[in-house]
């Protein structure tokens, strides 16, 4: 039996669909005994207005029919909107619920699951994009694996604030990994994961002219324009997908397994997961070719 995998995205941009067919094609074109058997989506046509998001979310949902997995939505715009905005008005963040915003996205959590029972297990769900905040039901019930811009025991966030934190500790390198999600934010079990030097040629000339360049005083867009920030991300991004790939490649085949959120190699316990660094830099020079 293949490997199944469930899919959850917004498919609000190019990225989502990128993420979707590169994963899918590289299933078909390599014989990987694995497939994308659904996608979820928190979305659905005619939830909103036809803003640019929307057009792409329907490019996304064009992409998997002519894939040919189903889709499965449940809006969450629709869904208790009156608890929802209570929730998220009182909150500090959505990062830091109240117990409104939380009680919704348990209730939202026992339906997602309910729908998704409907069409049929997955070894592993990947959130691919998936910008809404997930509650316990979801947490509980499915192996949802996620992609971080960092190291395993490096900063937590979004992209931008983990570079952040990276230069103002004077990082000498950085990472992606694969993880198990938990609620413990961005510290879930490490499947895989793999690390780059950002110190030494072609970076040293970047942090000595941050150095001269940015003070107190310089503002978020010129620090996340600068060509120190933007390489930082440049770098990361062209190892993301084949590191996806390829940890999505070790559980199909059994190399790597997750047993009660833990992730082993050869029957060996995993702390940090599974270093692919070697493989990603060989990709990595092969695509640059």
């Amino acid at each position: 039996m293949p490997f199944r995998i469930g899919w959850f995205s917004t498919g609000r941009d190019p990225a989502a669909r990128n993420l979707l067919e590169t994963v899918y094609l590289d299933i078909v074109r390599n014989g990987i005994p694995a497939s994308i058997d659904w996608i979820f989506c928190h979305r659905e046509t005619g939830d909103g207005p036809a803003n640019e998001e929307y057009k792409q979310r329907e490019l996304f949902f064009d992409l998997a029919a002519k894939l040919d997995i189903p889709v499965a939505t449940l809006s969450h715009v629709r869904f208790k909107p009156e608890l929802r905005r209570k929730g998220l008005a009182e909150s500090p963040s959505a990062a830091e619920p109240n117990p409104a915003l939380e009680e919704w996205r348990n209730l939202y959590g026992k339906e997602v699951v309910k729908v998704i029972d409907l069409l049929s297990s997955a070894d592993i769900v990947v959130m691919a994009g998936y910008m809404l905040i997930i509650g316990d039901p979801e947490l509980e019930t499915l192996k949802l694996v996620n992609i971080h811009p960092a190291l395993p025991w490096g900063p937590k966030g979004t992209w931008q604030e983990v570079i952040h934190q990276l230069v103002a500790e004077s990082a000498t390198e950085q990472g992606i990994m694969v993880h198990l999600v938990t609620k413990d934010l961005d510290r879930g079990p490490a499947i895989s994961y793999c690390r780059f030097p950002i110190r030494g040629q072609g970076w040293d000339d970047l942090w000595d002219l941050w150095k001269r360049e940015v003070t107190q005083d310089t503002t978020l867009d010129v620090r996340e324009n600068h060509p120190l920030f933007t390489k930082i991300r440049r770098e990361g991004e062209i190892r993301e997908l084949p590191l996806l790939r390829s940890a999505i490649r070790e559980l199909a085949l059994g190399k790597i397994t997750i047993q009660e959120k833990k992730i082993r190699a050869g029957g060996k316990l995993l702390k940090e997961g599974w270093d692919l660094t070697h493989t990603i830099e060989h990709i990595v020079a092969q695509d640059a070719g």
